[in-house]
């Protein structure tokens, strides 16, 4: 089963039933989004008693939008007039509008008679996007897919987004699924600085990579791509400047490539120092040698569920690294007109 790795389970159960009980509104607490740019969210849930939790910067306690799949209750009708029509076998769903460039904390709950089940992730939306959050229970475990929607030549496209759980940093304390934070002595800041220090050295043999990376793309490799794309294009011929951009962007790919340990090993000790800013003293000065018997539990078990975040995190990251890049081949290609003549121009 999946939980939340920045709420704890308690937390997460305690919420289940708030968003059961307040989801008795039908449609909930949630107002879309006014704005005429503002992007549109599907929720599809294929899981019993789901409901899905806005949280922003104003809003810490969460907002609801209906309940999904409840035998006592009909599901909510939200609906954003979306472009792109659901799958065929989604079991049930709603629409939503969310404030374009605003960062935003969604929260899935879902319980059944022997399970609860939570996930939430961070989504900044862009103007005027689709996007579609499919929440699925297989194996006994929750399973999240986001992808941004849309409509190319007359066929619906879904593009899979990464999921990045980074919480909401301004609402800590201020809210029951976000913990409050202590204050930062100095005699804490140390004994955090040691352990995310050394977990971070830790994680990093755990996941060290011993292979080629074969994101990365040599110049060699680039020269037969280009080599490759004229012979398709036939007697179409672009200007050197397309052909000096289509280099630049496999560049800033490679680039982008290069930084994901890192960028994913950033996502991981910010998350694992906001854990611990919530963590009591005599609980810190044990854990990195823990002698108490549930002081060893209690850190085996964060240890794990960070484990799994880093390696979500990698995961995530790679995605954005392939989303740029053919976002930038997309655009380049729409420059200079390229669908216009080729078939197997860049789409994105």
């Amino acid at each position: 089963m999946s939980l939340s790795l920045l709420h704890p389970p308690r937390a997460l159960a305690a919420l289940a039933l708030v968003s059961l009980l307040s989801g008795c509104s039908v449609h909930g607490t949630y107002p879309d989004a006014t704005e005429p740019d503002a992007a549109k969210l599907r929720f599809i849930s294929n899981t019993s008693n789901t409901t899905l939790d806005i949280y922003d910067a104003q809003h810490c306690t969460g907002q609801t939008t209906g309940m999904l799949n409840n035998f006592l209750m009909a599901d909510t009708k939200r609906r954003a007039d979306m472009l792109v029509p659901p799958p065929a076998k989604a079991r049930g769903l709603l629409e939503i509008k969310l404030a374009p460039g605003k960062d935003t904390m969604l929260m899935i709950n879902t319980n059944g008679g022997s399970y609860v089940c939570g996930k939430s992730f961070n989504l900044t939306p862009k103007a005027g996007e689709e996007y579609e959050v499919i929440f699925d229970l297989q194996g006994g475990r929750c399973s999240t897919l986001l992808q941004r929607l849309s409509r190319l030549d007359g066929k619906d496209v879904r593009i899979p987004q990464p999921l990045f759980e980074t919480g909401m940093p301004s609402c800590q304390g201020k809210g029951p699924i976000f913990g409050k934070l202590l204050p930062d002595t100095p005699q804490r800041t140390v004994l955090i600085d040691r352990i995310i220090e050394e977990r971070a050295q830790l994680i990093t043999a755990i996941v060290s990579e011993n292979k080629v990376d074969r994101m990365q793309t040599s110049p060699q490799e680039l020269d037969e791509l280009i080599a490759k794309r004229k012979a398709l294009m036939g007697s179409y011929n672009l200007p050197p400047d397309y052909w000096n951009q289509y280099r630049q962007n496999y560049e800033l790919s490679n680039k982008e490539s290069a930084g994901r340990i890192t960028r994913a090993l950033g996502l991981y000790t910010d998350v694992y120092r906001l854990r611990l800013r919530g963590t009591e003293d005599a609980i810190l000065e044990q854990w990195m040698q823990p002698k108490d018997s549930a002081i060893k539990v209690r850190v085996a078990e964060n240890d794990k569920l960070m484990l799994q975040y880093y390696g979500n995190a990698r995961k995530s990251v790679t995605m954005e690294v392939v989303n740029h890049h053919m976002e930038r081949m997309a655009q380049l290609d729409q420059r200079f007109d390229v669908c216009a003549h080729f078939d197997k121009c860049a789409r994105y």
